[in-house]
């Protein structure tokens, strides 16, 4: 599958050779544009590694987005506006967690409600665009060492988290909950505290991911809504790749950067908006068969 998503950029780039999509800006400003996506999809992927699924983000995307600016403009300081997108996302990604793990509520089913419920926290605390004042706030995704610091922050959280899932006791507990919850907990595995945990990992990026975002865009209005396939592609899609038919952190990556790529070139070929998405539920549609198509080879190996 990455051979495939290399391949098909090359071609992209073959059939338009006036565009020059790997000069070093348009790389630098992908992995900027890709950079709050590609956090928030990792923050997802530690939920669905735990057998859950989410759809709160896309709301909570906007809230924390909205907060951390209307923050940052009555405060001017943006580890104030950071620290309280932060404490937001965990109180209501532990919230969902209790509701899941102690209640047995469906987490699809709270997910929705809870993202329904942000979209109109969101619209009834400021219904138009929040445009951050301060300079020093958007300096921050202006910083460079290299390349942006915001980038340098992406690649550190899938670091941090590959080792987490790859290289610790945690993350087999975690991979072993989601994919065969029986088998957790006859191996004395505590299921409900691993997807607490997942649960506050994902709250934990998906508050970074909002705060990149704010101080990239400067102006912000219902941002989750716009990333809300992106970040579910981008998972689907690295599930197709690595490890396939399983989330990995991995194939989140490349799946976002995948995105990102083809998203950057669009634009620069002049598309309409509504073809990025048209496009971006394509790649999510074959990402989605592909997985399929793999776990059915599985399962007719076992019938055999």
């Amino acid at each position: 599958m990455p051979i495939g998503l290399l391949v098909l950029v090359v071609l992209l780039q073959l059939v338009f050779p006036d565009v020059p999509l790997f000069s070093g800006l348009n790389l630098k400003y992908i992995l900027l544009g890709g950079a709050s996506v590609a956090i928030a999809s990792l923050g997802l992927s530690f939920i669905m590694m735990s057998g859950e699924g989410d759809l709160s983000f896309a709301g909570m995307f906007s809230v924390l987005s909205v907060t951390f600016a209307v923050i940052s403009n009555a405060r001017s300081n943006f580890w104030m506006s950071y620290a309280s997108v932060t404490a937001i996302a965990l109180a209501v990604n532990l919230f969902i967690a209790v509701l899941v793990t102690r209640l047995g509520f469906s987490s699809f089913i709270v997910s929705i409600a809870i993202m329904f419920m942000a979209n109109g926290i969101e619209k009834a605390f400021h219904q138009q665009t929040t445009v951050i004042q301060d300079p020093a706030i958007l300096s921050f995704s202006t910083m460079e060492f290299g390349l942006p610091l915001v980038v340098w922050l992406m690649f550190a959280a899938y670091l941090v988290s590959y080792w987490l899932i790859n290289r610790t006791h945690f993350g087999f507990s975690l991979r072993i909950v989601g994919e065969n919850r029986n088998a957790a907990a006859e191996a004395g595995i505590n299921g409900k505290r691993m997807k607490v945990m997942a649960y506050g990992i994902a709250a934990l990026l998906l508050a970074l991911a909002a705060s990149i975002e704010s101080t990239r865009v400067g102006a912000i209005y219902q941002q989750g809504m716009f990333y809300m396939l992106p970040i579910f592609a981008a998972c689907y899609l690295g599930s197709s790749m690595f490890v396939p038919g399983r989330i990995n952190v991995l194939g989140t990556l490349v799946g976002a950067l995948f995105l990102g790529v083809i998203e950057k070139f669009m634009n620069m070929i002049s598309l309409e908006s509504y073809l990025v998405a048209i496009v971006q539920g394509v790649v999510l549609i074959v990402a989605v068969g592909l997985v399929a198509f793999k776990n059915r080879e599985k399962i007719v190996q076992i019938k055999l």
